[in-house]
């Protein structure tokens, strides 16, 4: 019993070691746009495949391939935009102009982005599960770190493996407003300003009539929304972490690409 033990604690410090190494290597990778998350993508693997089961590890793939076509087509666009718009003689003032500019002003057709990002925010939200009911999350998952039945620091294994997916859209929010040059501070606004029209529509759904289940979901959407403003701000300080050192090149219509 005391050698199962042993093994036990072996595998569990091991697996603890390859989780916290692996959030850390993408801090030493390239610091090109397509470099940079795609550390951070397979750096955030193995700590949230430590925690599945199931379809979730397939969830994880499909959400990092969808974020790295969001980021493709962004460039495509930002390419395709630029040959249109400028004639072969203001090619290279227009180059000069963007070289000298980090950051151009907001448009309306920026509104997309932030769209994007609340659309992809709660599919990362619910996809590992409905975070109104914790019944939902299977504890198993958390075997790998702890057998002992430890009610807090289970829900904190599981908040944990919530905030993963979050943090890979808001690392490819924020590569994306450095790659279109648009000032991060006024799409955080955006996504704040979006947020709070959420909450608001939810505040007004809040129902005191009907049966407990409708009751309950209704002030679940309601809390949900509510905390998601603030949870949002705190995740855009700590990705921040990942992607302040992220260059990209100049975009150039004459390139084909700025990545």
């Amino acid at each position: 019993m005391s050698l199962h033990l042993f093994y036990q604690s072996i595998f569990t410090l091991s697996d603890c070691f390859v989780t916290g190494f692996s959030m850390v290597l993408p801090l030493f990778s390239e610091n090109g746009l397509l470099s940079r998350l795609t550390s951070i993508f397979l750096g955030f693997a193995p700590s949230f495949l430590l925690l599945s089961i199931g379809y979730e590890a397939v969830f994880y793939s499909a959400l990092a391939l969808v974020l790295m076509s969001w980021i493709l087509f962004e460039n495509a666009l930002l390419h395709s935009s630029a040959v249109k718009n400028l004639s072969p003689y203001t090619r290279n003032m227009e180059e000069h102009i963007i070289l000298q500019n980090d950051n151009r002003y907001l448009q309306l057709s920026d509104v997309r982005i932030p769209l994007t990002f609340m659309v992809l925010f709660n599919v990362a939200f619910f996809g590992t599960g409905n975070f109104a009911s914790i019944a939902s999350f299977e504890i198993s998952s958390v075997y790998r770190f702890i057998t002992v039945f430890s009610p807090f620091l289970m829900a904190a294994l599981l908040i944990f493996k919530l905030f993963i997916p979050f943090m890979l859209v808001i690392c490819a929010f924020s590569a994306i407003t450095k790659l279109l040059q648009i000032p991060r501070l006024g799409c955080y606004f955006l996504v704040i300003l979006l947020s709070d029209v959420m909450t608001i529509h939810f505040f007004f759904l809040v129902r005191n009539k009907g049966s407990w289940m409708e009751i309950g979901n209704s002030i679940s959407h309601f809390g949900i929304m509510s905390a998601q403003v603030v949870f949002v701000l705190l995740l855009f300080a700590l990705t921040n972490i990942y992607t302040t050192d992220i260059h990209v090149r100049s975009a150039s219509p004459s390139s084909q690409k700025v990545m």
